[in-house]
């Protein structure tokens, strides 16, 4: 099996930090509205790229971020119920998230053989590539463009 993990800000939606949004959120077809009229959108083609990977990838999320702030809007968007094990934590070490992820899967009886990371920034990524078997780096909005663009180099 393939493991996905996908970053959160920046790569799923445009917020860059979406812990300081405040609930109530309100939620129309690919944005939302914090309490106090701050906006997320999804990226362009984000559920479709999801609904697509679910059927070849174990997915989950590797983020820096407050699950008590992201959680709801990936409830919200009905994305949340797609990831397995998904990992949003308070600090950035996303190796750590990484590795648990796959202990966990191995746990419950997955053979993971390859791990492909999506996040548009670098800053973790020497961290990741030095305690994570197996993983392959795609930087997004620089390796590649939009989730079509994603889903066609994932294809291959």
């Amino acid at each position: 099996m393939k493991l996905l993990v996908l970053d959160l800000d920046g790569t799923l939606w445009d917020h860059e930090d979406a812990s300081l949004l405040m609930l109530p959120y309100e939620f129309y077809d690919d944005y939302l509205v914090d309490a106090y009229g701050e906006e997320l959108h999804l990226f362009p083609g984000v559920r479709e790229f999801i609904e697509w990977a679910s059927e070849r990838f174990i997915l989950s999320i590797a983020s820096w971020n407050l699950e008590e702030k992201v959680r709801p809007i990936l409830e919200g968007f009905g994305l949340w119920n797609y990831f397995l094990f998904p990992k949003i934590e308070g600090h950035p070490d996303k190796a750590n998230m990484i590795l648990t992820t796959l202990w966990q899967l191995k746990s419950i009886g997955y053979e993971i053989e390859e791990v492909i990371y999506v996040d548009d920034r670098t800053l973790h990524l020497d961290k990741v590539l030095s305690k994570v078997p197996n993983v392959d780096f795609i930087h997004m909005w620089v390796d590649i463009k939009s989730f079509d663009e994603l889903r066609k180099l994932l294809e291959v």
